[in-house]
């Protein structure tokens, strides 16, 4: 079988954890659809390159087909310090693929009438400055020109660990200066800012916090029963440790920073699996969570107010597609020509990728508890899926 894998060039890590050599854990579970010949072989040759080369302590893969998973399975270590392996139904955080379901949930409120995406932003926080300029359309599209906090000096340091209730958190995306990295409308640029107000909005209109919204109008309806918005405070089986690379240290890696979920909210703050996910994405384009016309305006490019299209205002990402185009939590594009929707989360300690191949109805994703590879290794992961699902099968 060809290997893809030499190409994945990440030198964050340097050995595996002493705990136990890489390939004393593989665990998943049986596919009802057949598993083609050669998928098997290259999922597990992508996790065993992964874990061989120190880039992370474990990850979990799913790949499934018109919705139904081929395969499903976990690789290394959930936990180093007691050495628990990483299985299919490991908990992961999956930081911003978070914000498809804020964006999900914006537009649920949208078709009850409860809520316009032409709302500005002043109807829900008057003295937010230039608040009257903002529309939640471009909150969700990241064309308000908002500053993202999480790039704001100290964050880490002195705002991250902390708990955030809604008022602060509104108080500190408002003191950046500027506050504005443009006009609204006029340019593009990545804002977990947007996504935080979003949250507040759902729970002003839905009259109960964003977390409850998911979990009664997603999650359980779905039954997505791995996945939740985050809370350190709860125990939850399963759950994976998210880590830091420490190339010289004794295990390779250390426990990552504090965060408080509280402020990653709805920019970031969802834990999920990948058999969860596979449900999601397989719901929501199958029109079970939004409407038709919801998801049509989920998926469309973002425009600014002169019409042109925002993915011209993008820097092309390092490795990536040429400016991919950004709906409503949601990345549209080509890779070596072929069509992807999807989004990437990174969250201390964890990394994530959730993609859908429409043309050829695949979805595959990469969840990893450390910061890393997720980005830049699900294209070479998705190379090998897609090259061995095209390949003829032996009769």
């Amino acid at each position: 079988m060809k290997r893809l894998f030499c190409i994945i060039a990440l030198a964050l890590f340097t050995g595996l954890p002493a705990a136990a050599p890489a390939s004393a854990f593989q665990t998943g579970e049986a596919s009802e659809a057949p598993v083609p010949a050669g998928l098997e072989a290259a999922v597990d040759g992508f996790a065993q390159d992964i874990l061989d080369e120190g880039q992370a302590p474990g990850l979990s893969i799913g790949i499934a087909r018109a919705g139904e998973p081929l395969l499903i399975r976990g690789y290394g270590l959930a936990n180093l310090e007691h050495a628990v392996p990483v299985t299919a139904d490991t908990v992961f955080r999956i930081g911003s693929i978070t914000k498809q379901f804020t964006a999900a949930a914006i537009l649920m409120l949208a078709e009850d009438g409860l809520l316009s995406l032409d709302d500005t932003l002043d109807q829900y926080f008057p003295d937010f400055p230039r608040s009257s300029e903002v529309t939640l359309r471009q909150l969700l599209q990241h064309t308000s020109g908002i500053h993202n906090y999480t790039s704001l000096e100290g964050f880490m340091g002195t705002t991250a660990p902390l708990d955030h209730d809604a008022d602060r958190m509104v108080a500190y995306i408002a003191s950046a200066d500027p506050l504005y990295d443009f006009d609204p409308g006029t340019g593009w640029s990545y804002s977990n800012s947007g996504y935080m107000l979003l949250d507040y909005i759902v729970e002003q209109v839905a009259g109960q916090p964003l977390a409850e919204v998911l979990r009664t109008r997603i999650f359980d309806p779905l039954g997505m029963t791995r996945t939740r918005m985050d809370d350190l405070a709860e125990i939850v089986p399963g759950r994976a440790q998210g880590y830091d690379a420490a190339p010289d240290g004794a295990q390779g890696f250390t426990n990552t920073k504090h965060l408080s979920l509280s402020v990653a909210a709805g920019a970031g703050a969802i834990r999920s699996s990948p058999r969860d996910l596979i449900v999601w994405t397989d719901a929501l384009l199958g029109g079970e969570v939004v409407s038709q016309d919801s998801l049509e305006l989920m998926l469309a490019p973002a425009r600014l107010a002169d019409g042109s299209l925002a993915s011209a205002a993008r820097p092309a990402p390092e490795n990536g597609p040429a400016r991919p185009d950004y709906g409503f939590g949601i990345m549209t594009g080509e890779r070596d020509g072929i069509a992807f929707i999807g989004h990437g989360g990174s969250i201390n300690g964890f990394n994530a990728s959730l993609i859908h191949y429409p043309g050829q109805d695949i979805t595959i994703v990469l969840l990893v508890n450390t910061i890393g590879p997720a980005a830049r290794g699900a294209p070479v992961l998705a190379s090998a899926v897609l090259d061995e699902l095209a390949a003829p099968q032996d009769d």
